[in-house]
């Protein structure tokens, strides 16, 4: 697990340090430096186990040349992007130094142990916010580089093939539904949890298409398009973290798209489930229900405090990302409220009440 993530000179970022936990939430305004944070692990994740290195722009990555990258905080004469990583007590640092905007290189430490949490090619992986909706049919996975896709344009042939060989997963998928351990049985137990729904996958033979259908509300069988579009975003997370080997880093952004309140705050049961499985999750959202989960849970001893973490992003006087550690007490009240962090519905409150 990643106990500490330092971050110099990454974009808005001149120097920060997070302390990281099972289950990290990132919260805060609009480009404030959050997908900043999680383009740090990314970076290193395209690098550690290839030979050469996607040094910034890779198949997780593309931050375009040094000079878009570096930021525009400091002025070194010698220009380095620095990412240093504490796991399992093991420090590494990676470096990318300014040769000139066409030429970056990374220099990594002798790096096996962390392999094991950080290559993209088997224990880390990514959903971008702009992971794929709903389609007819979903394309098969033919690539040897990630299971699911950064849009999670894979996950439907990962599950697919997890149907056809029930053992592909045996005893690293993380059970909460004992009468189908199986990677599909898992997926619909939280599925329909979430949000009332079931998945069905079938091969498309001589093919290379996949096709998906969904029971819910009394129908079965209905297509993709003709369900509500939360549905489909919804499949790529519990497929992507059910299907993740023991010890891998997952990072989600917005887990809330197209999803109901009480959907997002059931969402944040599972995500935690997830991170109490051996999984590490860095998550940027901007859902209040999400973040009032987290206090719920505390609040209800159904989540233990010391296993998350969540850190307000935002700017200093002079624009650069900061963040701030946000307490939350054993009731779930928020121990250092922050201008921005969740108060707009007290704000429209008290004006309707006329303060």
């Amino acid at each position: 697990m990643i106990d500490k993530l330092s971050i110099h000179g990454l974009k808005s970022i001149k120097d920060l340090t997070l302390e990281c936990k099972k289950l990290n939430i990132l919260v805060g305004t609009n480009s404030s430096g959050k997908s900043s944070i999680l383009q740090s692990l990314l970076l290193v994740g395209q690098n550690i186990d290839t030979d050469n290195g996607y040094d910034l722009n890779g198949p997780l990555l593309r931050l375009g040349n040094f000079s878009e990258a570096y930021s525009s905080l400091l002025s070194e004469e010698k220009k380095y992007i620095i990412i240093e990583m504490v796991i399992d007590s093991i420090t590494a640092q990676f470096t990318f130094p300014y040769l000139d905007d066409e030429i970056t290189k990374c220099i990594m430490p002798f790096t096996v142990g962390f392999i094991h949490h950080m290559s993209f090619k088997d224990s880390l992986h990514y959903l971008s916010c702009s992971r794929i909706g709903t389609m007819d049919t979903y394309n098969k996975n033919y690539s040897h580089e990630m299971k699911f896709g950064i849009n999670g344009e894979y996950v439907f042939d990962f599950l697919l093939k997890a149907k056809k060989n029930p053992f592909l997963l045996k005893d690293l998928i993380p059970i909460k539904y004992e009468d189908d351990q199986t990677l599909l049985g898992q997926v619909n137990y939280w599925l329909n949890y979430i949000i009332g729904a079931e998945i069905h996958v079938e091969d498309i033979l001589k093919s290379d298409l996949v096709k998906v259908t969904y029971d819910t509300n009394g129908q079965k069988e209905k297509r993709p398009k003709n369900i509500g579009s939360g549905v489909s975003y919804l499949i790529s997370i519990l497929v992507m973290c059910l299907g993740s080997n023991p010890n891998a880093t997952l990072i989600i952004e917005n887990p809330e798209i197209h999803l109901h309140p009480a959907a997002q705050s059931r969402v944040t049961e599972f995500l935690y489930f997830i991170a109490e499985s051996g999984r590490q999750l860095f998550i940027e959202t901007h859902s209040d229900h999400i973040f009032n989960g987290i206090r719920a849970g505390i609040a209800t001893k159904s989540m233990n405090k010391t296993s998350v973490a969540i850190d307000f992003v935002k700017f200093d006087e002079k624009q650069g990302t900061i963040v701030i550690p946000i307490d939350i007490g054993n009731d779930g009240d928020i121990e250092n409220p922050q201008k921005d962090l969740f108060d707009q519905f007290n704000i429209d409150l008290n004006k309707m009440l006329g303060f």
